[in-house]
């Protein structure tokens, strides 16, 4: 959507790479729109005036590396799960670091083919609450093209959310096999995911994040609903057979809460039974 009315360069998988350079990215679903921006499957030295992080949390400190060492300008990170920023000052430096969160569906179908599943809100800010002239512009330029942006001034706070949003909605879809709306069509779904809520609350507000539990169970059943013709990032992990977010998302929340003495029976279960059925691809 950047490339609208920007130069960007897609750094991505190699098939992905090409089939975009021949015919661009056809984007369906809530957006309608063939995008045609450079793509490459590393990254060169660069001028760019910002990197756009948007890789699984556990390839962060990968990423960053070659970021670090190809370009200058600060980086942004449109990730799931917590400790992501942290990764990226300790590598790139928390001058050049920006929090973000993004909770836009989206469905990978082919090479040069997606489909925008659920629409979202996205937030940015800067790490130590201030409120920059950089940040300010780079919500603009998003809002222009057409992914609506915000700013916060307390964007660690929406990271908890978004975590605690993820932690109820991913691995239960993971283990159930389904779109993010059946969790509200099942009653006992429903219930799952509110217990999973108001574990991971608990766990933040022990830990300084100011967050409401019942604001946060209305939350998590809002991005349910809005993406509810998705399957979570998790589940087509474990469709694909390939390793999941789980430690940067529960396993995270699980840690600090279990820090402050605060027991996760349900998150912790689930982080188990996710691991389980890691690298084993089967049919949903």
């Amino acid at each position: 959507m950047l490339s609208k009315k920007h130069d960007v360069l897609l750094v991505c998988r190699k098939s992905h790479a090409e089939e975009i350079k021949r015919n661009g990215l056809r984007i369906s679903g809530e957006t309608d729109y063939v995008a045609h921006p450079d793509a490459a499957t590393s990254l060169k030295k660069s001028d760019a005036e910002l990197a756009i992080l948007t890789v699984k949390a556990y390839d962060t400190r990968q990423a960053v590396k070659e970021i670090a060492g190809k370009c200058n300008c600060p980086i942004l990170s449109l990730q799931n799960g917590i400790g992501n920023e942290e990764t990226i000052s300790e590598i790139a430096g928390s001058e050049r670091t920006i929090g973000g969160i993004t909770t836009h569906g989206v469905r990978y179908v082919s090479p040069g083919n997606i489909i925008h599943t659920g629409k979202g809100e996205t937030i940015i800010g800067e790490m130590d609450n201030s409120l920059t002239r950089r940040v300010k512009k780079y919500a603009d330029a998003m809002t222009e093209c057409g992914i609506e942006t915000k700013v916060s001034r307390d964007i660690r706070r929406e990271i908890w959310r978004k975590a605690i949003v993820n932690a109820s909605i991913n691995p239960l879809t993971a283990v159930l096999r389904c779109k993010n709306g059946y969790l509200l069509e099942n009653k006992h779904a429903k219930q799952l995911m509110e217990k999973l809520c108001m574990e991971a609350t608990i766990a933040a507000k022990s830990n300084g994040i100011d967050v409401d539990e019942t604001e946060i169970i209305k939350r998590a059943e809002e991005v349910a609903y809005l993406t509810r013709e998705n399957y979570s990032s998790m589940l087509q992990s474990i469709i694909r057979g390939k390793k999941t977010e789980i430690d940067y998302i529960n396993g995270e929340i699980v840690k600090a809460g279990m820090k402050k003495g605060v027991e996760m029976p349900a998150n912790s279960f689930l982080i188990e039974l996710i691991k389980a059925m890691e690298n084993a691809a089967v049919a949903p």
